[in-house]
């Protein structure tokens, strides 16, 4: 295990007709599934796995939940259907999501939520444009706000051009405040990023924003990742679309 991460460890409460098809999904994203039969504790002590995940049905009564929650083990919680056995002993706190049903949609969610919460000797920037005539994202851990800017869609043979074209990506980034914007949040991730990865956060999203969404913020988040993949502080990626958001989930 890393110096500080014990395991990300994710525990799903499900209604027993979703079980299979559940453990199926998560093995495939990557975790190893404990067995819901045996004894908690003594399984995470033992497995040497950096991923692992419990499948839980309301058909169990053992005491997973209880067992858990008496000791200093941290684990993401996701609810899904409506599990009401008679014998459930269902823990006391809210789930982090709570999804529904298993369609493709939330099945698609899911495993999202899987490779947010998986081990990683960095953690991941995931960056995404936006624009702000279509509301905030809802999963986006920072928004950077670069309406201070004058956009390119104003300059004769820019209109057309998006951000990470390097002529506009040079005209915002030459821009009174660009740079400084830019510099101090890399500065500011540079002490965060630890502290992130030790609440066993390996993914932290920041959505950059514009009034239409494809200059002035693609142009910065372009400028972001690029800077953040060469400084060693994280690995980071440019998001095609914002991530997948269902308006039934519960932090």
């Amino acid at each position: 295990m890393h110096a500080g991460w014990n395991m990300s460890f994710v525990a799903i409460l499900t209604e027993e007709r979703l079980r299979p098809e559940l453990e199926a999904l998560t093995r495939k994203a990557g975790f190893a599934v404990l067995d819901a039969e045996g004894d908690p504790l003594e399984q995470l002590e033992e497995r040497p796995e950096p991923d692992l995940a419990l499948v839980v049905s309301e058909s169990w009564h053992q005491d997973w939940f209880p067992q858990l929650d008496a000791s200093s083990i941290r684990y993401w919680l996701v609810e899904v259907g409506s599990p009401v056995g008679p014998e459930l002993r269902a823990p006391v706190r809210q789930p982090h999501r709570h999804l529904l049903g298993l369609d493709s949609s939330s099945a698609a969610y899911l495993r999202q939520l899987l490779d947010d919460w998986r081990d990683r000797e960095q953690v991941r920037v995931d960056c995404f444009n936006f624009a702000f005539r279509d509301g905030l994202p809802p999963e986006a851990d920072w928004v950077l706000d670069t309406r201070f800017l004058d956009s390119p869609y104003w300059i004769p043979g820019m209109r057309e051009r998006r951000g990470d074209d390097p002529d506009v990506r040079r005209y915002v980034m030459e821009q009174v405040g660009a740079e400084q914007m830019v510099a101090g949040f890399v500065e500011a991730l540079a002490v965060l990023l630890p502290l992130y990865q030790g609440q066993r956060r390996s993914v932290v999203r920041v959505a950059v924003g514009c009034t239409g969404g494809r200059h002035r913020s693609l142009a910065v988040a372009t400028e972001i990742v690029d800077r953040l993949s060469g400084s060693g502080l994280a690995t980071s990626r440019l998001l095609k679309r914002p991530p997948r958001h269902l308006p039934q989930s519960l932090d």
